[in-house]
């Protein structure tokens, strides 16, 4: 019986979604949201370079992912810490195909006026700064792939802030920004530069929110449920592999249309 084929793809077989044969590094990956992409891409047959600053909790991810993983520790708010980090991806791995800048710090609850300017420093230097950082440091080994994906983790609260959130909502729009300012500068270079913005996505954490802030959430979800791990970071991979060709400068929002209020 013939094989049918359809643009390229054989019908009946499994299918790579992108990412095998890719060096990924991805950045606050030994918990969370970082954690369950580390785990998709695995799968895919993409070789990880994971960066965070628990490098215990990396060795025992690394431990039980099924490919070649180089668990580094790194603190993204210091430039240093991220271009030594790159380099030991690079002496390792042998350089970099895709990147997946993840690492995050929620702010203090607090009106701007009342917010402790330590919290404002700490969270734009890891966020904002931090993503800065990371895509600074990768561009050398993005361009020399020559099919290099840039990818931002921004936050649904970049265009729907919650009270008191000042500092991450800010830092999270400035990403969306950086997103389509290296779109611009990249596009030479044939690297594709993209966010993924999360809305309310459970990770298995059930003191995240509580049951009345949680029931408020889903009711301003038109798909009326919360995001599962897994379908977060199967946009990340769609955006950081082959598939995403001719996707750049763009913000993919992964809130069950929460976005459109």
């Amino acid at each position: 019986m013939p094989t049918l084929t359809v643009t390229g793809f054989k019908v009946g077989r499994p299918m790579s979604l992108g990412v095998s044969g890719r060096i990924v590094v991805i950045t606050g990956a030994s918990r969370g949201l970082g954690r369950r992409c580390a785990e998709l891409f695995a799968k895919e047959g993409a070789s990880l370079g994971l960066l965070s600053r628990d490098l215990e909790r990396l060795r025992r991810l690394a431990a039980i992912l099924p490919c070649k993983v180089a668990p580094i520790q790194c603190d993204v708010a210091d430039a240093n810490s991220v271009a030594r980090a790159f380099e030991e991806v690079a002496s390792e791995l042998g350089g970099a195909d895709s990147v997946v800048s993840n690492a995050g710090v929620l702010s203090t609850t607090a009106k701007a006026q009342n917010l402790p300017i330590e919290v404002w420093n700490e969270v734009i230097g890891t966020n904002l700064s931090g993503a800065f950082h990371v895509a600074r440091y990768a561009h050398r080994y993005l361009r020399a792939s020559r099919r290099g994906r840039m990818v931002f983790v921004s936050s649904g609260a970049a265009r729907l802030p919650m009270r008191g959130s000042s500092s991450y909502v800010a830092s999270k729009a400035g990403i969306e920004g950086l997103t389509r300012a290296l779109c611009s500068d990249w596009a030479t270079d044939d690297i594709c530069v993209n966010a993924v913005a999360p809305g309310y996505i459970e990770n298995g954490d059930p003191n995240v929110h509580s049951s009345r802030v949680r029931d408020s959430l889903l009711a301003r979800i038109p798909l009326r449920r919360a995001g599962d791990a897994s379908e977060f970071a199967k946009s990340v991979l769609f955006l950081a592999g082959d598939f995403s060709s001719y996707i750049t400068g763009q913000t993919l929002r992964v809130d069950g249309g929460y976005g459109i209020g």
